[in-house]
């Protein structure tokens, strides 16, 4: 951790091996996996307009949490179907995004490839929930993120 943030950059383990330690290096292998596939990405946005794709992202509650103890969730609004942490056709939370983020990309020729890897990663998420006593959840992305936006704001 460095100002209160995840390194994603960081080559060995974070120090005391906890949940996000071991969080942070799945999500590095994962990396590692997709740059030598390489897939290919124009940055251009489009998937994080849920309707394009007639999509509903789905996240673990530790993804959830991964990124509300990361960054600060901004208003939004769930009928939008879009997520709010597009900015400028960019996304402004690249090192903290979902699993469902990172396996998907807008190239066709990978879309199956890309199943079978989300659904590898998917496991390794529950195994770390298993492993740490987690309650397992795996809801639609913008509704967790309503909830928590909701629980801070009647919690302030």
């Amino acid at each position: 951790m460095k100002d209160g943030f995840v390194d994603m950059t960081a080559q060995e383990p974070l120090g005391e091996i906890n949940l996000y330690s071991e969080f942070v290096l799945l999500y590095q292998h994962l990396e590692k996996e997709l740059t030598r596939m390489n897939p290919g990405c124009n940055r251009c946005g489009t998937c994080c307009n849920f309707s394009a794709f007639d999509h509903v992202l789905y996240a673990s509650a530790i993804e959830v949490d991964f990124i509300t103890r990361n960054v600060e969730v901004p208003d939004f609004k769930i009928s939008d179907n879009r997520c709010p942490f597009l900015k400028d056709n960019q996304c402004s939370i690249r090192d903290f995004r979902t699993l469902g983020c990172r396996v998907f990309y807008c190239n066709p020729h990978y879309k199956e490839v890309l199943c079978g890897m989300y659904e590898k990663y998917y496991q390794m998420i529950k195994e770390l929930s298993r492993k740490y006593n987690i309650q397992w959840k795996y809801l639609p992305f913008l509704h967790q993120l309503a909830e928590f936006k909701s629980e801070t704001t009647t919690a302030h």
